[in-house]
């Protein structure tokens, strides 16, 4: 049953044992040659072997650790620069600690969650890892490709607030962030909508910098308020209003 749920095809399970809340799964890769990474060249030589300690998937609210006799063979290529090199599978990374599943599951955690809450929901996952590694894994993610954004949103953001500040672009059809530039200068914002020049719509605060660079890379591009800048444009209007009509009010006209 457990090596059903456990379930690493190209790994031999040569014996499975339970102590205290952890299931220890002695495995090694089925395979009778392996790949150089170097040359690509295959080689059936061993050289060696040694244990490789992963970190895998719990199972039955047991934490499951794979401990994987690993090989090192020979590379068999003679003009290759590598002479020895250690077997690989599609299920681990070289040199993680842990199975790629594994890491696919704090990767996820990483992103969607913040360094404190994803080492907490780690622990309940029996994948604990500190606040400091999730935010590390979090800057080793692949960004994804910025795709032409249709309806831009443009604001700005506080690297600290009250001392220095960039903005942030939004694709607002998906409400996902795609970038930030590094200020709030007319001169970046330009530099970007150059290489997304087919913005149709601009929802932006009320900075004039935005303004001018939109005005000038995407003319054609329809500027509209954001909610948030209509609120604080009501506020301003109405906050004028009172102070000009204020004497008027304490005088009962």
């Amino acid at each position: 049953m457990i090596k059903r749920l456990i379930f690493l095809p190209g790994f031999r399970i040569d014996n499975i044992e339970h102590n205290n809340s952890s299931f220890y799964v002695f495995a090694s890769i089925k395979s009778k040659r392996s790949q150089c990474p170097v040359c690509g060249s295959f080689s059936t030589s061993v050289h060696d072997s040694y244990t490789r300690k992963l970190a895998d998937l719990s199972a039955f609210q047991n934490s499951t650790t794979i401990l994987l006799r690993t090989r090192k063979f020979k590379c068999k290529d003679s003009s290759c620069d590598r002479k020895v090199f250690s077997e690989q599978t599609p299920h681990t990374m070289r040199y993680s600690r842990r199975t790629a599943r594994a890491s696919s599951i704090l990767d996820t955690l990483s992103i969607e969650l913040t360094g404190k809450l994803g080492s907490l929901l780690s622990k309940q996952l029996l994948l604990p890892v500190s606040t400091s590694t999730v935010t590390r894994i979090a800057m080793k993610q692949k960004l994804p490709e910025v795709i032409q954004p249709i309806v831009l949103g443009v604001d700005d953001w506080a690297f600290r607030k009250g001392v220095n500040y960039g903005t942030i672009l939004i694709d607002m059809e998906t409400s996902r962030p795609i970038e930030l530039l590094a200020s709030r200068e007319r001169s970046d914002l330009k530099r970007w909508l150059k290489k997304y020049p087919n913005v149709k719509i601009v929802t932006r605060d009320r900075a004039s910098s935005y303004s001018s660079a939109i005005n000038e890379v995407c003319p054609d591009a329809i500027q509209v308020a954001d909610r948030f800048h209509l609120l604080m444009n009501l506020s301003d209007a109405l906050d004028k209003y009172f102070k000009s009509a204020q004497a008027g009010i304490r005088s009962g006209c």
